[in-house]
């Protein structure tokens, strides 16, 4: 996030994991029964963030939870985005990264559950 330019960040793309191969990725494929905890790097109650391994594949994933405080409805928002990673060099960028920076980070894998919605929306960023 040098001389504060906006641009994408290519990750390695996933390509062996299950996650990435199938079209129709729902809520319950990102099921924390789905993955091993490796690190905790953040754990708050509205910000959390760790580094987490598919059970199936073994593709490691930088993950961060975001969830926005909703004083007047108590319909708080939740945003979950897992990046995929390979080393700790991508991992140290991740952590410096803010909650909108992380976004620049693609492919990212998101589970977005906005004010008002009745499910959450899972799509990939970035994938095509």
């Amino acid at each position: 996030m040098e001389n504060n330019k906006m641009e994408i960040i290519q990750m390695t793309k996933p390509v062996k994991c299950h996650l990435w191969t199938n079209d129709n990725v729902c809520r319950d494929d990102l099921g924390c029964d789905n993955f091993e905890l490796i690190e905790t790097f953040v754990d708050e109650s509205h910000f959390s963030r760790w580094l987490v391994q598919c059970k199936e594949c073994g593709q490691l994933y930088f993950k961060e939870f975001y969830e926005e405080i909703d004083w007047i409805d108590g319909d708080d928002p939740q945003y979950v985005t897992y990046v995929p990673v390979k080393n700790a060099d991508e991992i140290e960028k991740l952590k410096k990264a803010n909650i909108f920076e992380i976004l620049l980070f693609q492919p990212c894998l998101r589970k977005d559950y906005p004010k008002g919605a009745e499910k959450p929306k899972v799509y990939w960023l970035g994938k095509n």
